[in-house]
């Protein structure tokens, strides 16, 4: 007697820090490269990073990401969900270091492939809002931040203007102004030292 078994086929899983590599791996100098669309979930606040608006705003993003992928992982699109990013800004012309942690403005961010639509987020919010209201300030968005600089920082937030003095510098090198909001993607754990991260992004013209 011959016996037949029905093997499913494995999913190839979208991993966007391979497919976009130059987005997440930048090297150890500044350079010019050129952003396009982006898709990710977002959500926005104020006060210091790993206080705790900033701590249930991370748990309550990637809650969402998760969900978003467990619902594409039924659709036979899976994915693995990308490392956390930030976007950070203060009132006024202040340089950030000399404003007040609590009184920092942050976006945080986690990609999704571009096939994620909005359909597929109400869907999963609909079902995670439930665990954690505060999903429910979570939203799918677009970014295009053209034209940027970046460099990777290895080291504690305490060494970053040293990263940030090179990208001023290689900014005014090349008659480059700033244009955008500070944007840091944290390459291994955000509160985990050491911290090693790519960025800051700077968006210029």
């Amino acid at each position: 007697m011959s016996l037949h078994l029905k093997r499913k086929e494995r999913q190839t899983l979208m991993n966007l820090m391979i497919t976009d590599n130059k987005y997440y791996h930048a090297p150890d100098h500044p350079e010019l490269i050129e952003l396009e669309n982006n898709l990710y979930l977002t959500i926005s606040d104020q006060g210091a990073p790993g206080g705790s608006a900033h701590l249930a705003a991370v748990q309550a993003l990637h809650t969402s990401a998760y969900g978003v992928k467990s619902l594409m992982m039924m659709e036979g699109k899976d994915f693995i969900v990308p490392v956390l990013e930030g976007l950070w800004w203060v009132d006024g012309n202040k340089p950030v270091r000399e404003v007040p942690m609590e009184q920092w403005y942050w976006k945080l961010l986690i990609r999704v492939p571009d096939y994620v639509t909005e359909s597929h987020w109400e869907r999963t919010k609909i079902k995670a809002i439930m665990d954690n209201p505060l999903i429910q300030s979570i939203v799918l968005e677009t970014i295009n931040e053209g034209k940027c600089v970046q460099m990777m920082h290895n080291g504690p937030y305490d060494r970053e203007q040293e990263t940030v003095d090179l990208i001023e510098a290689f900014m005014k090198d090349h008659n480059l102004v700033q244009n955008g909001l500070h944007h840091e993607i944290y390459i291994s754990d955000i509160m985990s030292p050491p911290r090693r991260r790519q960025g800051p992004f700077y968006d210029t013209r």
